[in-house]
């Protein structure tokens, strides 16, 4: 029989060449940096794109795929990636390349997605793991919304206008925490969205179902 010393540290051996298994393993797994967007979005689409309309799946993941550009800029050094600052840098890239539809159906799927990049983001395979910081709640999402869509129509108009006036034009689109989207179909339907002849038959395809989406009135 073993004396009961001799159990232990031979149960202790196995359990570290257990543990030293698992870490080979999990290495194994791990993916380059190169891989992070790909590994992300296809993540989202299989746990909730595939069950979204298909002009909703496309808008969020070319959002994401543009947010994951934006993230991924500062390098595979900085371990942080702060929701609220990526997304600013992201709609300000984005701007007028899309339809105000484009913000509508991101507006509408905001909540569901931050949930799945706090879920998700922090567990991607790296040598190092991400951390996700510095959510947005609601009403900084819809605030956030609203002064792009205002940019966006200001820069379409090239009129210019004083700050008090860019603010009370962000006030119009929002009635406390939910964006009017009556109010920003009438500001931007006059101005119209001319699809780019030198973009990809899909990104065409994408950006006329959005143009031909109904937005039900004033809801998120």
């Amino acid at each position: 029989m073993s004396r009961p010393g001799k159990f232990a540290k031979s149960s202790r051996v196995k359990q570290l060449r257990q543990f030293r298994r698992r870490k080979q393993q999990q290495a194994s797994r791990a993916i380059t940096w190169e891989q992070v967007e790909d590994f992300l979005l296809a993540r989202y689409h299989l746990v909730q794109g595939s069950r979204l309309p298909q002009t909703v799946d496309a808008t969020i993941q070319r959002f994401f795929s543009e947010w994951l550009r934006t993230a991924m800029q500062a390098g595979e050094d900085q371990i942080q990636w702060d929701v609220t600052a990526i997304s600013t840098a992201t709609l300000k890239r984005i701007g007028n390349q899309v339809p105000w539809q484009f913000y509508a159906v991101l507006w509408q799927q905001t909540a569901r997605w931050q949930k799945f990049l706090f879920r998700e983001g922090s567990v991607v395979p790296l040598a190092e793991r991400r951390q996700i910081i510095q959510p947005l709640d609601q009403p900084a999402w819809a605030q956030l919304i609203a002064n792009q869509l205002a940019v966006n129509l200001l820069t379409a108009t090239a009129v210019p206008v004083t700050d008090q006036q860019r603010e009370q034009l962000i006030k119009s689109l929002l009635q406390g925490d939910q964006l009017q989207w009556t109010a920003v179909a009438a500001l931007f339907s006059p101005l119209g969205f001319q699809v780019n002849e030198q973009a990809d038959s899909a990104t065409k395809k994408w950006l006329n179902a959005l143009l031909a989406l109904t937005i039900a009135p004033d809801h998120d």
